[in-house]
């Protein structure tokens, strides 16, 4: 018989004489398997449940900010007004007057707006006398109608005011709360206080968090009071995708004289906050998968010993017999290897599983990474075999005659 045959058959057999172990204990078997199985699926599908979140985060990053623009003067670009100016009550004006329509042609633009943090130009007193209220809190900002379109709020019916000169005030939640201003639909007779001046108001908007501490009034009425537009932006709206682009492009649309007097924001790339919240969303669950596998480990090696100190008259008799050292550490090896790779198999149909059905219950798009559920088997292969290591080094140190001895 040739050397490699003796081989298969020794390996042969080691599988057989393990399989009989593995069904004589059934109970202590499937334990172990299932121990495997929760252990690696776990990991598995804890990572795999963050990769889900990360692409749901991405896709809602791709849907919401990544297809916004802001356009600011740089430092120092708009000059103080001229003593001619403040004393001829001319208005200011930095940006062009068609900013707008410059914007619009580029065609992976939506919609543009502006608006002027007033605030930032000159001292603000808010009140409502009515209600005893003085010295208010809030912002006051000038907008124009399109400014909402841009940042994606829904407009009141009313929102056709933003462009025209009159004084009237729309409230962001928050400010209308403050300024005890009824839940209504019918505005007719409110009115808050600027600067001493009565502004009629027009409308609550609900500013989804981003203006919902504001005063907002028409633009064109905020540059008659400020006189200047220093502190004004520009809101571009674009093309999922094409918000790059756009940013690169919209200085030379609105300045093509001057562009280094604008500031565009630059819009983060998707693919880059993807890749960082997905690794720590992965780091977050490993680390809870890892301690599950530490614990698995531990209850099959001790589940392993307690089989070395059941089979410790089997194990005398089999050195009697001439099994070397290595052979009976083998057996517990194989043992190991076996109950890991068939724990993983279970263990990555699970993940697959819990992957899938959280995905359905979120309302997301799932993501199964196969590469990473085939993996399951080779780690539950080394879980199994890190397990049996002690295990296996314990029974190959029994001595035979002691062992037969033992009861």
């Amino acid at each position: 018989m040739s050397k490699k045959r003796k081989h298969h058959l020794s390996f042969v057999d080691l599988l057989i004489d393990v399989a009989i172990e593995l069904r004589a204990r059934m109970a202590r078997t499937v334990l172990m398997i299932s121990a495997v199985a929760l252990s690696t699926g776990a990991l598995l599908a804890s990572v795999g449940i963050a990769q889900n979140a990360a692409y749901q985060v991405d896709a809602d990053i791709a849907a919401s900010t990544i297809n916004q623009v802001l356009v600011t003067p740089a430092e120092k670009a708009v000059p103080d007004r001229t003593p001619e100016e403040i004393k001829a009550g001319t208005i200011q004006q930095f940006f062009p007057p068609d900013t707008e329509e410059r914007l619009k042609k580029i065609s992976t633009i939506d919609a543009v707006g502006r608006k002027i943090n007033i605030q930032s130009i000159m001292n603000v007193e808010i009140s409502r006398s009515i209600a005893a209220i003085d010295h208010v809190a809030l912002e006051l900002s000038g907008i124009t109608e399109s400014y909402l379109d841009a940042a994606e709020i829904t407009k009141p019916p009313t929102s056709w005011m933003l462009n025209t000169s009159y004084p009237v005030a729309f409230l962001g939640k928050d400010a209308a709360e403050k300024l005890q201003i009824p839940n209504t639909t019918d505005f007719e007779g409110l009115s808050i206080s600027i600067n001493n001046t009565e502004f009629s108001i027009a409308g609550v908007i609900d500013t989804k968090n981003s203006l919902n501490n504001d005063v907002m009034i028409p633009y064109q009425t905020a540059l008659n009071m400020t006189k200047t537009d220093r502190g004004s932006e520009v809101l571009i709206h674009t093309k999922i995708g094409a918000g790059v682009q756009v940013s690169n492009a919209a200085r030379l649309a609105i300045m093509p004289q001057a562009i280094e007097k604008l500031l565009a924001s630059q819009v983060a790339s998707v693919q880059k906050i993807r890749d960082n919240v997905s690794g720590q969303l992965a780091r977050q669950a490993a680390w809870v998968g890892a301690f599950l596998i530490v614990l698995t480990i531990l209850l099959i090696a001790n589940s392993m010993i307690v089989s070395v100190t059941a089979r410790t008259t089997e194990i005398g008799v089999r050195r009697a017999l001439g099994s070397s050292r290595s052979r009976v550490a083998s057996v517990f090896w194989v043992e190991g290897a076996l109950t890991g790779v068939l724990g993983g198999l279970i263990g990555s149909a699970v993940s697959a599983c819990i992957m899938v059905v959280v995905a359905i219950i979120s309302d997301w798009t799932a993501h199964l990474n196969l590469g990473w559920i085939a993996l399951g088997p080779v780690l539950g292969a080394v879980v199994g075999i890190v397990a049996s290591a002690y295990p296996a080094i314990r029974a190959s140190a029994i001595h035979p005659a002691i062992a037969v001895r033992s009861d």
